[in-house]
């Protein structure tokens, strides 16, 4: 026990005051006086010293069981990085699947398009979408993308939506900026053996977020798929072509830090719910 009120004082982030009346409030409650005041430094008296003995073992407890829970909060923390559409599209709508399941695991979820370095930012699960496996060790496919037309029941359509030449005379959504050549119409035409139509007879949307909705408030026809448009097909907020062939796509590749046992968790998871909608839509 410090013998300076002020020392004990800085110690525990409170005013000499604070310290000197807590004190005074203990020595009167128990009848007796636990120290001897001098000018400069105070000392316990006999009485003092046997309470002492007796309160430091369980006030050190008391200390140890606090850091034992910090700790294993710490343990039941997870930090996951993905896209803002995947975010968006995927993973919220069934956090509250885990957060039911595993209520006692906290989830730090950082949206960004940008490739984060995951040790610097103290990562534990990433998912991230590309054609190759992204560097270094950790990382496993967990679901190759196709992708098809998709529109809303209220678009107005111009043909019977049949084939793929029916989308030649239809109002599309197109994916403008860094979006890889893959994701958008041209290449989509190209594919089914079609010259694809001027971009400027459609919508141009710089983010696959304003893009899927615009198509689901039916201002035109997207280019999406599995597994982010799922949620929309199965409540019929947005319908396929059925009659033309999806298009496979690049691949989603999860990360996870095996030094956290909370991030495999949260793996476990993640791939009961990719292994889910490949049965149901793939």
């Amino acid at each position: 026990m410090s013998e300076n009120f002020t020392a004990a004082a800085r110690e525990l982030g409170v005013s000499r005051v604070a310290v000197s009346r807590q004190i005074a409030e203990l020595e009167q409650a128990l009848g007796m006086r636990l120290f001897i005041r001098n000018h400069r430094h105070v000392t316990l008296t006999r009485s003092g010293e046997v309470f002492a003995k007796t309160v430091n073992p369980a006030l050190q407890a008391i200390a140890d069981a606090m850091n034992q829970q910090r700790a294993n909060t710490s343990k039941m923390r997870v930090t996951i990085t993905v896209t803002s559409a995947f975010a968006t599209y995927w993973l919220m709508p069934r956090l509250v699947d885990f957060g039911a399941k595993h209520p006692e695991i906290e989830v730090n979820l950082v949206a960004s398009d940008r490739n984060l370095d995951l040790a610097s930012e103290g990562i534990d699960i990433a998912v991230r979408y590309g054609p190759t496996k992204p560097e270094g060790p950790g990382w496993v496919p967990i679901m190759q993308e196709e992708i098809f037309p998709v529109f809303a029941p209220g678009y107005e359509a111009r043909t019977e939506l049949m084939s793929a030449s029916d989308l030649l005379k239809e109002r599309l959504l197109y994916l403008s900026g860094t979006y890889r050549p893959e994701a958008g119409w041209p290449y989509w035409f190209r594919h089914h053996g079609l010259a694809p139509p001027e971009a400027r007879a459609g919508i141009q949307m710089n983010t696959y977020i304003n893009m899927l909705q615009a198509a689901i408030e039916g201002q035109g026809i997207a280019l999406a798929g599995h597994p982010l448009v799922d949620s929309f097909l199965d409540t019929r907020a947005l319908s396929r072509m059925e009659h033309v062939a999806p298009l496979k796509r690049d691949w989603y590749f999860l990360f996870v830090s095996e030094d956290s046992d909370a991030a495999c968790v949260f793996r476990d998871w993640v791939e009961a719910k990719f292994a889910t909608q490949r049965a149901t839509f793939m």
